[in-house]
């Protein structure tokens, strides 16, 4: 027997992860305007404890306390933080990087892990557009490509491995778009 009246359930918490100017807020903002997600940026909630602690909310510093955090309280810790305010939920998390987070956030049985890249050249230009408008800092190549090397960064292969789906960003906004699209009727639940 079919039913006439289905209901449609979203994940609860799509966790979103790539390589610095991959497109991952790009990503998690479309999630947010045409899925009804908030978004959980683990860096806007670093800013925020750099703010309260009159911490200039720089790359550099919101590195430093990183490293800071995850060091004394377990890489987990803010993933610990969103899985208690399930109120908030659902919620796009921007910018997840370390392997005890995918661990926190299963605990959600929803949870889905959406990981996005970029050729190297796409995010360098796309990190320069950036520093243009004023919105990033203008970086050298090499400076670029050597931010791989961030202890934030040392983790994206093994969560690539484990993500449930993988989009290669290298062409235009709306290919993104259309990509996000997809994988979201893959991941709807008909109940």
């Amino acid at each position: 027997m079919h039913s006439r009246n289905k209901i449609t359930m979203l994940p609860e918490i799509i966790g979103v992860v790539g390589p610095i100017r991959a497109g991952k807020t790009t990503a998690s903002a479309y999630l947010t305007e045409h899925f009804g997600y908030k978004t959980a940026s683990n860096s806007e909630l670093l800013k925020q404890i750099a703010v309260g602690l009159e911490i200039i909310p720089d790359r550099t510093n919101l590195k430093r306390l990183g490293d800071a955090i995850f060091n004394v309280l377990g890489n987990e810790t803010l993933a610990r933080y969103r899985v208690s305010k399930k109120d908030d939920f659902p919620i796009v998390v921007d910018g997840i990087r370390y392997p005890e987070e995918i661990k926190v956030y299963s605990q959600i049985p929803s949870f889905k892990l959406l990981a996005i890249t970029a050729q190297d050249d796409n995010r360098y230009d796309r990190a320069m557009a950036l520093a243009h408008r004023d919105k990033d800092s203008y970086i050298s190549p090499e400076a670029f490509r050597s931010l791989s090397e961030a202890r934030s960064e040392a983790s994206l292969p093994s969560l690539f491995a484990v993500a449930h789906c993988l989009i290669v960003n290298d062409k235009d906004i709306e290919d993104l778009k259309t990509s996000i699209d997809s994988i979201m009727e893959q991941w709807t639940q008909h109940i």
